[in-house]
């Protein structure tokens, strides 16, 4: 009896089409919990890998194209045919972006300047998709003075890394990994070393659903001087979704970045405090929500047109870090615009930092050969 009226129910559920929307849900289960065994597998390392300027080659953690940094720069799921976005996650390597070629110019913070290149394509030899790219991050010269202050010359100071992705799709599901090669340099002092990326996406062979997770900046690096710490990298484990509703114009990408550490809070003693009952000055306490609230970013595009959309992004981490004490204003917002003529694709994002100071990002992306691989948008009216 219990039998029947359970296949009973199951028959209802799958002729009003929950049938695809509960299988949908187990594929993404079991891919929830398969990140869950990843992130407790890091949890040892994460603990020697630090964040919050605390590590070396900061500019790992940068967005290398435009979209990314108009949705909120965490986002490891965004679809396009932008081969640079191999160095978000190296999963996302896939036919849309071979034979593609891409430069990301993003004007920093003190008149420093970021750029990014990416080469994608198929070897015939090989099942996947290979990319590589480069990433280099000027500072500038700078004058270079003695202990009094006389003026003796000038140095640079940049950060620069070259990596190699690969990318292998099965069916549903495409895995990929990227080997970098990382340095610094200021004067004569230099860091080096090699970090490793690898990650998965599931993307729905019907639904406009994307899953997929990565770990960022497994490795090591060296230095040719003495610190008081150890250098280490910017690890970092993500979890992201991106998801288009079927009858609306908009997709939406929801990613949690920096699963490897939970409590990303700092309280400057200086700026956060309370006072006890007994009038002592005491750090003030951050709850659970605001600490889960730190790995969050939220991303949206507007589908105007298949060969134009608009983006909005947020980072609560970055809000709660740059805000100011007394008005929040755009920090921590993002924005920014996509469009495809023919054989190019130019975005462009702008991120919000401080109230009245961001940096932008703009990414030219062409095609060599034939053009472009369309992406399927289905709005049902």
């Amino acid at each position: 009896m219990v039998t029947f009226v359970l296949e009973e129910n199951l028959n209802i559920l799958s002729f009003y089409g929950f049938g695809k929307l509960l299988q949908t849900m187990r594929q993404v289960g079991m891919c929830v919990l398969f990140l869950a065994g990843t992130i407790f597998g890091f949890r040892q390392t994460a603990h020697s890998q630090v964040t919050g300027g605390r590590s070396k080659v900061d500019f790992l953690q940068l967005p290398a194209q435009a979209k990314n940094t108009a949705l909120g720069t965490h986002h490891l799921t965004i679809s396009g045919s932008d081969p640079a976005l191999f160095l978000q996650n190296p999963a996302l390597l896939d036919s849309s972006k071979a034979d593609n070629i891409s430069i990301n110019l993003m004007p920093y913070l003190a008149d420093t300047r970021f750029v990014n290149a990416a080469y994608a394509r198929r070897v015939r030899k090989s099942a996947g998709v290979w990319a590589v790219g480069l990433q280099y991050l000027n500072y500038g010269t700078m004058v270079e003075t003695d202990d009094i202050g006389n003026v003796i010359g000038e140095f640079r100071a940049a950060d620069y890394g070259l990596s190699a992705g690969y990318g292998h799709t099965l069916g549903a599901f495409t895995v990929g990994g990227t080997l970098k090669f990382v340095g610094a340099s200021v004067q004569s002092y230099n860091v080096f070393g090699v970090a490793l990326d690898w990650g998965g996406v599931f993307k729905h062979p019907d639904q406009d659903l994307t899953v997929g997770f990565v770990v960022k900046n497994l490795g090591f690096v060296r230095q040719n001087f003495t610190s008081l710490n150890d250098p280490t990298l910017p690890l970092d484990v993500r979890l992201g979704i991106t998801f288009k509703p079927e009858y609306m114009p908009i997709r939406v990408s929801l990613t949690a970045h920096h699963l490897n550490r939970f409590d990303m809070v700092y309280n400057d003693p200086d700026l956060f405090f309370t006072y006890d009952n007994n009038g002592y000055r005491v750090p003030k306490k951050v709850g659970v929500a605001e600490k889960l609230g730190r790995h969050l970013s939220l991303g949206a595009e507007a589908l105007l047109h298949p060969n134009f959309r608009i983006m909005l992004g947020y980072d609560h981490l970055r809000r709660q870090e740059l805000r100011l004490a007394n008005r929040g204003a755009l920090a921590g917002f993002s924005f920014g615009a996509w469009l495809r003529i023919k054989r190019f694709e130019v975005g462009y994002g702008r991120a919000q930092y401080v109230p009245g100071f961001g940096s932008s990002s703009l990414s030219i992306v062409m095609n060599l050969k034939n053009g472009f691989v369309k992406e399927v948008v289905n709005v049902r009216p």
